[in-house]
């Protein structure tokens, strides 16, 4: 055999070999170049990887080359060719290439025998198919759902049609959906379906197929949207925490929240409302009527309906949702939006009372039917309230000391930006009802306004003559005038007591009570925006996603009942620690840890390290 017959039979196995690629560029690829030659080449090119092993007539450098470029470009031709050295047969001079696809009939026989195991029959227990420590398990442990039947006895028939399905199964459906933030009740019919643990929570076989989502929707057309079942099933979650001791009752926080209707925003039109008369404006009228007595004048005439905030007005309307409000305040984005208050307790930052309005109503409009609200869900209305700045007035300082709340509200530095002086340059002085100005003067009180505003009035003659007339009024005054509302006196207690050093220190839990629950609903319960058209649904949307929240604060209180033993416990036992982690699973390793390094040697550190109560008892 002469030289260059392994380099010819070399070229042209290569050529057979590129005939099975994508590209005629490759089908050339070194024609004429000796196996030096292309070695180099591949060198340069990077191409090449891994060690070439020293073999006879480069037959095995080409296959392995062929491979390495093929891998390196991630080009795969359908039945990939694996080459195979054999031994070099009797009497000829070069190696023998077989042809073979190891390779895929292996990841064949291993997906077989995939699909093989997974068609065999089990025998399984569900129950325990779901960890100790899955939350839907901590959930069936911490609460009592029992209560469901009771609710919904009286909307089923008990002798006539078909067997319903089981009411409890549709509720447990619902708060699985909104505990992890499942928006659409299609999506979550199908998670259901797929999920062991959903499946396990909701009383539902291995097998067993959920209910559909329409089943949801109708019973909630035809069965519950008239029963308020929602509002009683948070209720009953509140009733429980309570029951546990998670409700203080001395603080709550309340505040409101947007939440984006189902509604476009450019699908709207104008149309003509009716303002409903404002709840304070009767007890603000005799308030008036008083001080003009008071002062020897006649009371107003108020035949008239304008000054009571009633009448006609025109509003933009939803076409989509019309029960919704458009919201156009500063710093709020625009559209159709509802408003969710919120009224939340500062020990355990549960959940007390919901209220839905559409957003283009005031947020301190509804605050009365809110307290009425905490009075009957908690038996008493709180010893203090927290408000942010957007309840700053007199009427709602007046409300609270009504109540005999005291009001802890959030204020606002003044920003008077005209060229003459503002009211705060003044002191009022309740001695004497009379306010001083920068010059020491007083400001006596003539008359009092229809809209409540008591006008106080310095002496003529004395603005004539002062030095600081240019700075005090304008030019078509001849003399100063401050006013102040009839109920500023409330107003301004609130304003102390916030200044305080308790007052601060509540004010202080605000954003660690309210905000924090408003951000926990949206980011993780889906309250961001509105499920379904209607004031009504939006009513079961919030108040099954405050159940939920509520329900996640009973589950973590078994937890920290567990932290309570261990602080109190002057030492822990080997068999006593892993009792309590039979009884506890979610403590475990902290008890294991404990236990480790001889037990609680200082009990009053474990308890400033373990419990954190935020709550403040003021009574």
């Amino acid at each position: 055999m002469k030289q260059g017959e392994p380099q010819a039979s070399l070229r042209a196995q290569w050529n057979d070999h590129a005939e099975l690629r994508v590209g005629a560029k490759r089908k050339n690829a070194f024609p004429s170049r000796p196996l030096a030659a292309n070695r180099q080449i591949c060198k340069r090119s990077g191409r090449f990887v891994g060690k070439p092993e020293v073999c006879q007539g480069g037959l095995d450098f080409g296959s392995r080359l062929l491979m390495a470029d093929s891998l390196a470009n991630q080009r795969f031709v359908k039945g990939q060719i694996i080459f195979k050295e054999a031994e070099k047969p009797k009497g000829e001079g070069g190696h023998r290439v077989e042809y073979i696809q190891k390779e895929k009939q292996a990841v064949r026989k291993m997906l077989k025998q995939r699909r093989e195991k997974q068609q065999e029959m089990e025998l399984v227990i569900m129950e325990q198919m779901i960890p100790e420590d899955h939350l839907l398990r901590k959930v069936d442990r911490a609460v009592d759902f029992s209560f469901i039947y009771e609710l919904c006895a009286p909307l089923y028939c008990a002798d006539n049609g078909r067997p319903a399905i089981d009411p409890e199964v549709l509720f447990r459906m619902l708060l699985v959906g909104y505990l992890y933030g499942v928006k659409s009740e299609a999506r979550l019919e199908e998670e259901v379906n797929y999920n062991i643990a959903y499946k396990w929570f909701c009383g539902l076989g291995l097998t067993e197929k959920a209910p559909d989502a329409t089943t949801i929707s109708q019973n909630r057309r035809r069965r519950f949207r008239d029963n308020n079942i929602a509002e009683q099933i948070f209720n009953e979650i509140l009733r429980q925490c309570i029951a546990k001791g998670l409700v203080g009752g001395a603080i709550l926080y309340t505040d409101s929240t947007h939440i984006k209707a189902k509604a476009n925003k450019h699908k709207k039109k104008l149309v003509s409302v009716e303002q409903t008369p404002k709840a304070y404006m009767e007890e603000l009228d005799a308030q008036v009527d008083q001080d003009r007595k008071v002062l020897g004048k006649k009371p107003f005439d108020r035949d008239d309906e304008d000054h009571m905030g009633g009448g006609m007005t025109k509003r933009m309307h939803s076409t989509s949702d019309p029960e919704s409000g458009q919201q156009s305040r500063e710093g709020k984005p625009d559209g159709f939006h509802y408003s969710e208050h919120r009224t939340v307790d500062s020990k355990r930052n549960v959940i007390v009372n919901v209220h839905i309005e559409p957003a283009n109503l005031n947020d301190v409009t509804p605050l009365p039917e809110i307290l009425d609200e905490i009075q009957v869900r908690l038996g008493k209305l709180p010893k203090y309230m927290g408000l942010d700045a957007g309840y700053h007035n007199t009427w709602i300082a007046h409300l609270l000391e009504k109540k005999g709340i005291q009001g802890v509200i959030g204020y606002r530095r003044h920003t008077h930006k005209t060229p003459t002086y503002g009211k705060y340059r003044f002191k009022y002085d309740s001695y004497f009802d009379a306010y001083i100005c920068p010059e020491h003067k007083h400001l006596y009180w003539k008359t009092t306004t229809r809209e409540g505003y008591r006008q106080y009035f310095c002496d003529s003659k004395t603005c004539k003559v002062c030095p600081r007339r240019t700075e005090c009024f304008g030019a078509s005054m001849t003399r100063r005038m401050v006013e102040r509302h009839v109920w500023q006196d409330a107003l301004d207690d609130v304003i102390a007591f916030t200044k305080s050093e308790q007052g601060r220190r509540i004010y202080s839990w605000r954003k660690e009570t309210i905000e924090r629950s408003f951000a926990e609903a949206k980011v993780n319960h889906g309250l961001r925006y509105a499920r379904m058209l209607g004031i009504r649904n939006m009513r079961e949307q919030s108040f099954l996603t405050a159940a939920v929240q509520n329900i996640k604060r009973l589950v973590a209180s078994s937890f920290s009942l567990l932290l309570r033993l261990i602080a109190r416990l002057p030492l822990l036992e080997t068999g006593f620690v892993s009792g309590l982690s039979l009884l506890f699973p979610e403590g475990k390793r902290e008890v294991a840890r404990r236990s480790r390094d001889g037990g609680i040697r200082n009990s009053k550190t474990a308890r400033l390290r373990y419990l954190k109560i935020k709550s403040c008892n003021f009574e």
